[in-house]
């Protein structure tokens, strides 16, 4: 995810001290006017976030915000200001300014400000994107319709063939199978000629994905460019066969092109699908560490979880009884949402979440609210953004994992498979994460203690099926508790009080 932000103040240590803290988590360019910031973000752009005094020289902050606003809509704007006046702050509204924050501004409320228009700019992206698809679609759609118009009595064929692509590419799950579908496409409806399409992508060994079809390619080729508004990202190649001189009729080429510009919106998406997944999860794993660093659990705890988290719904895939849920998507949600089944610890007092010793009762209880401090945190969110899949299902696993197979957990005594599934999944990688790595309260167990632990509490803390994967999967599990180790401390098998700990 791009996190970069231009923080603009005339006052030298201002700035300097805001960029130091600032800095702690994001990668941080400083102006000191609004001249040299427009040069910034110019040279260093795009900023996700821009922050600005309102009090500076020449133009003052809300001016700069503008415009900025005017040149990259999706910046998101802050405003630092001393002067309390509600013309400011109506001109605030009217200029879409995200947050407008008084001077002094202290450390916690400007990064949380941060964090929120970070979340706002991926949200901002992806319902640009939304109606870019729309226009594209509408684009396809219309190129398919001329070409009705002008051909229908000798290509009605091939236009069916090309609705039933367009068809295809919407249910594409993945960058291969747009290659694959475009060069079925053309293959077919060009007659059979030798065809080759490449998409380049730079997460591949060997830098392209590509299929080909029908015969082998002779030196007289047709090449179709696969264009999008930042450039060509691949190409469509066609054979012209041996003889010189040959080339493709008017109509095929127009229905070529029609298959590269289908192909070309197809494999942007994807590209862009990649690009706001990545910056998803790192929006995740962000909110999930603000919990994360007050608690005892740190180092890798959240990616091992995740992938002990895969492990077993892959494994419960296998079962006839869970394979219409457990689709890929359902896994990956799965996976990304695991991080946040602690998120309610940031509502628990430090005298309580970082106590050395053992709890007391009233304590305990307190301890116990971080499932629905999670929840209702989850709930706002989906309430202001709308649920996108991975959210419910982190709601519903911090507000569950502590839940019991018997109906003895809490925040709600729920039994069976009343516990929904992934809170269900996160309760045993959860333990089985927390018996095998060292806490400042206990030493690590070893791998073949814990499996013999959690076996004995199928039925009764665990779901009996999600203990049979583990077990079946147990090998895996052993393997990524080493590979994302936080150590290299010996693991030994140590008698603990595990009832204070689950």
């Amino acid at each position: 995810m791009n996190n970069k932000i231009l923080y603009v103040d005339d006052a030298d240590d201002v700035r300097t001290t805001m960029a130091q803290m600032l800095g702690r988590r994001w990668q941080v360019t400083t102006a000191r006017d609004a001249q040299e910031a427009m040069t910034r973000f110019e040279q260093d752009g795009p900023f996700p976030v821009v922050i600005s005094d309102y009090s500076m020289p020449g133009m003052d902050g809300l001016s700069l915000l503008k415009e900025i606003g005017a040149h990259a809509p999706e910046t998101v704007s802050i405003l630092l200001t001393g002067v309390a006046d509600q013309k400011i702050a109506a001109e605030c509204v009217q200029q879409k300014i995200f947050r407008m924050l008084a001077k002094p501004c202290g450390w916690e409320q400007l990064s949380q400000a941060v964090d929120e228009a970070l979340a706002f700019h991926v949200q901002f992206l992806a319902h640009d994107m939304a109606e870019e698809e729309l226009k594209f679609s509408k684009d396809s759609l219309e190129s398919f319709t001329m070409l009705l118009e002008e051909r229908l009595d000798h290509q009605t064929d091939a236009l069916r063939r090309l609705h039933r692509f367009s068809l295809d590419l919407c249910s594409a799950r993945g960058l291969k199978d747009v290659v694959d579908l475009a060069a079925q496409a053309a293959f077919d409806v060009l007659g059979g000629r030798g065809v080759h399409v490449q998409v380049w992508d730079a997460s591949e060994p060997c830098g392209f994905v590509e299929r080909g079809l029908g015969p082998e390619m002779s030196s007289h080729m047709h090449t179709m460019p696969l264009a999008t508004r930042e450039g060509a990202i691949g190409e469509i190649v066609v054979d012209l066969h041996k003889k010189s001189g040959d080339k493709l009729a008017d109509a095929d080429a127009g229905l070529l092109a029609s298959i590269a510009s289908a192909t070309a919106v197809a494999a942007h998406h994807e590209f862009r699908r990649r690009e706001r997944d990545k910056a998803q999860q790192a929006t995740i794993l962000a909110l999930a560490r603000l919990a994360e660093r007050r608690d005892n659990e740190t180092g890798k705890h959240l990616e091992r979880v995740a992938a002990y988290c895969r492990i077993v719904a892959q494994q419960l895939r296998e079962d006839p009884r869970h394979r219409a849920l457990l689709t890929d998507s359902w896994i990956d949600d799965l996976e990304r949402s695991s991080a946040l089944h602690d998120i309610g610890k940031v509502g628990i007092p430090d005298s309580i979440l970082l106590k050395p010793g053992r709890l007391t009762p009233e304590e305990w209880q307190v301890m116990r609210t971080h499932a629905d401090i999670g929840a209702q945190t989850l709930d706002g969110v989906i309430g202001q953004f709308g649920d996108t899949g991975f959210l419910q299902m982190g709601r519903d696993i911090a507000l569950h994992h502590h839940e019991k197979w018997d109906g003895s957990g809490y925040p709600r005594g729920l039994a069976g498979a009343k516990i929904p599934l992934p809170a269900r999944i996160l309760a045993l990688a959860d333990v089985y994460d927390a018996l095998t790595t060292n806490r400042p309260y206990k030493s690590a167990w070893s791998h073949p203690a814990a499996l013999d632990w959690i076996r004995a509490r199928s039925g009764a803390h665990f779901d009996p099926d999600v203990v049979n994967a583990f077990l079946v999967q147990r090998e895996q599990f052993d393997t990524v508790r080493q590979r994302l180790a936080d150590d290299t401390s010996d693991l030994g098998s140590i008698e603990i009080q595990t009832a204070s700990i689950f």
